[in-house]
């Protein structure tokens, strides 16, 4: 996946940590310094994982996805690294789509899917991955397909609210319970969904997310009174309190358009006290304010929550430090340059002379040094 002469470090759209960070727990590493007291709010263990982690996630991010694959049918592979092969394989998704080759991009979709659904069935948790996301990414690529497909999203999410509830104290709990709500009107249970959602609105009033959910999604349930009066409240909360999300603009086109839709009337399939109690908590006051903790809310919207699953903290003894003078965890040798020169053409150093009387062989010899190290010979 790099070109460069030099390898890169492995990356993800679900990191929590920085490259810079991984770089300087690695150089600590390799300098044989004490991990513990690189960055202050990382101890030892949570360094060591780190490390011994993203060193093999580096090899994996600079083999060809091919070989990565294969790789990953070895023995047991940790979470971080499934997450690099996961982008690598819709990285080269991408590359199908943009060359027209569905049905290769199709597969390579596929695949990454299932290292992400492989991760959140690991007994274990990087500290190196955001769950939620990959909860989340999971669940929607099922959600829509068909009911039962939805049901298995709504699982999914369910655990990645137990994570957030148990990792990191329900910072991202409302989110996670509107996304619960609009899976369940797209399951077609629209009392589940309303419910939830009339629990959420009366949880705080005064958060504009779940009049903007209502706002631009109900008309694909068909709810569009429902989701005119949400865009009308959200405007009204704006109106009072400022809108420091921007949403005005949206809401009100939002607004004009649920006025002009046609597809309509199914509040008339919701159960008569959902639908009351939901209306009453859209008359609430702005200033009624939170009613409980977040996880109280989520325990009464989730009763399920404490029987789920939930991944434990890897620790050094799952992913040992290799051996630090080890060369397969060292960068490799770097490579000649892409586009070498033919023999007698001038060499790309710029010496003048021709590329055969100057870097051919040491070119040649960094090339195979290069291969042997993808595999695993040096």
């Amino acid at each position: 996946m790099n070109d460069s002469a030099y390898p890169e470090h492995a990356g993800t759209r679900y990191m929590c940590v920085s490259i810079n960070v991984i770089e300087a727990l690695q150089q600590a590493f390799f300098a044989g310094r004490d991990l513990g007291r690189v960055i202050p709010s990382i101890d030892a263990d949570m360094a060591a994982v780190i490390v011994a982690e993203s060193l093999e996630a580096d090899r994996a991010w600079n083999l060809p996805p091919q070989q990565v694959i294969e790789e990953l049918k070895k023995g047991t592979t940790g979470d971080f690294k499934r997450a690099v092969a996961a982008e690598i394989a819709f990285s080269v998704q991408q590359f199908a789509l943009e060359r027209g080759n569905k049905e290769s991009a199709d597969d390579w979709w596929a695949l990454g899917m299932s290292f992400l659904e492989e991760i959140l069935d690991s007994p274990t948790a990087s500290p190196l991955l955001w769950y939620e996301d990959i909860f989340w990414e999971v669940a929607e690529a099922l959600r829509g397909r068909d009911p039962e497909h939805t049901r298995k999203a709504i699982g999914w999410l369910k655990r990645g609210l137990a994570h957030n509830l148990h990792y990191n104290e329900g910072n991202n709990a409302p989110n996670l319970l509107r996304d619960l709500a609009e899976f369940h009107l797209e399951a077609g249970d629209l009392d589940a969904g309303l419910g939830l959602l009339a629990r959420l609105v009366r949880h705080d009033p005064a958060d504009v997310w779940n009049y903007n959910l209502m706002a631009i999604s109900f008309d694909r349930f068909g709810l569009v009174e429902l989701g005119i009066e949400g865009a009308r409240r959200g405007l009204q909360l704006l109106q009072a309190r400022g809108d420091p999300e921007e949403l005005r603009q949206q809401l009100e086109d939002s607004l004009e358009e649920l006025e002009e839709c046609q597809e309509r009337g199914r509040e008339a399939e919701v159960a008569p006290e959902v639908l009351a109690d939901l209306r009453a908590a859209l008359a609430l006051d702005f200033e009624a304010g939170p009613s409980r903790s977040l996880e109280a809310l989520c325990r009464e919207l989730a009763p399920e929550l404490d029987e789920l699953p939930l991944k434990r903290p890897l620790r050094p003894a799952d992913v040992p430090l290799p051996d630090r003078d080890s060369p397969r965890f060292r960068p490799p040798p770097p490579r000649p340059p892409a586009d070498k020169p033919g023999r007698n053409d001038p060499c790309w150093c710029g010496s003048g002379k021709k590329y055969k009387r100057c870097h051919l062989r040491e070119d040649e010899e960094q090339e195979r040094r290069y291969r042997r190290w993808l595999l695993g010979q040096e």
